[in-house]
C-alpha cells in the first residue's frame, strides 16, 4: 500500500467522550469525500470496556488501532506524539473524535496545499503551504465584547468562528492545523503535555515557519 496523503491522529480515553459522539466523529472521517488517509486511533491506557465497533464505517486496513499498555491521563497529548511518530502520510491532522470534519475538508486542505505559492513582497508576507490552518465553528462559546471568551460545553448553539488568525493560545485549536510529517519529527513531535499545548505548539510553529491561511470553515470543535 503507497503512502496516503494524510494521517489523522485520533486520541481517545474513557469517559472523554461518549460512544454516541466517538461514532459520530469516526463517521465523519469516513465519509470524507478525498479517501487518500489513514486514521491512527489510540486509546489511553487498558480497556475498561470494549471500543465500539467501527468494522461498518469501511476504514478496512486504513485504520490502525492501538492500546496503550499504561494510561498517560494528559488530554492525549502523549497518544497525539504517537501517531506522529506513526504516522506514513505526507501530512499529519490532529482530531478528537467528539469533534467533526465536514465531509470536503480533507478535499479543500488538499487543493490549498497545492495552490503554488505567490510571491510575497518580503519573506514575512510569503505563505508556507507546509502548514495549513482553516477555520471552524467553535460550539459553546460566546463573547460580549468587553472581555475574554467564555466557553460552557452544555451551549452548543451558542457558536463563534475561530480562523486561527492570530495562531495563539486561546484562538486556535487542535484541529485547525494540519502540518507535514517531516515538519512536526523536525520540531520533536507533541513535545509540549500542558492544557494549552495545542496553542503553545502553534504559535511557536507559525511564527517560526509561516502557514497558509485556508479560506473556509472545515468543522467543528463540540
Amino acid at each position: 500500500m503507497s503512502p496516503p496523503r494524510f494521517s489523522i491522529v485520533v486520541p481517545h480515553y474513557d469517559g472523554s467522550v461518549s460512544d454516541e459522539s466517538f461514532l459520530r466523529g469516526m463517521r465523519c472521517l469516513a465519509e470524507q469525500t478525498l479517501q487518500d488517509f489513514e486514521v491512527l486511533l489510540y486509546h489511553d491506557g487498558p480497556l475498561s470496556r470494549p471500543l465500539p465497533d467501527l468494522s461498518a464505517l469501511g476504514f478496512g486496513e486504513r485504520l490502525r488501532i492501538e492500546i496503550t499498555p499504561e494510561r498517560y491521563n494528559d488530554w492525549g497529548h502523549s497518544l497525539r506524539d504517537l501517531g506522529i511518530r506513526a504516522a506514513r502520510g505526507d501530512y499529519v491532522v490532529h482530531f478528537n473524535p467528539d469533534n467533526l470534519l465536514y465531509p470536503n475538508a480533507l478535499e479543500v486542505i488538499e487543493y490549498w496545499s497545492r495552490v503554488p505559492v505567490r510571491p510575497g513582497p518580503n519573506e514575512q508576507m510569503t505563505e508556507n503551504p507546509d502548514i495549513l490552518i482553516f477555520g471552524i465553528l467553535m460550539r459553546g462559546m460566546s463573547y460580549s465584547g468587553r472581555g475574554a471568551l467564555y466557553r460552557n460545553t452544555g451551549w452548543t448553539n451558542s457558536v463563534l468562528i475561530y480562523t486561527g488568525i492570530p495562531a495563539i493560545v486561546g484562538l486556535i485549536d487542535c484541529l485547525q492545523l494540519v502540518a507535514k510529517t517531516a515538519i512536526w519529527r523536525e520540531i520533536g513531535g507533541w513535545y509540549d503535555r500542558s492544557l494549552t499545548s495545542d496553542g503553545e505548539i502553534y504559535s511557536r510553529l507559525v511564527a517560526e515557519r509561516g502557514a497558509r491561511y485556508v479560506p473556509a470553515v472545515l468543522g467543528e470543535h463540540w
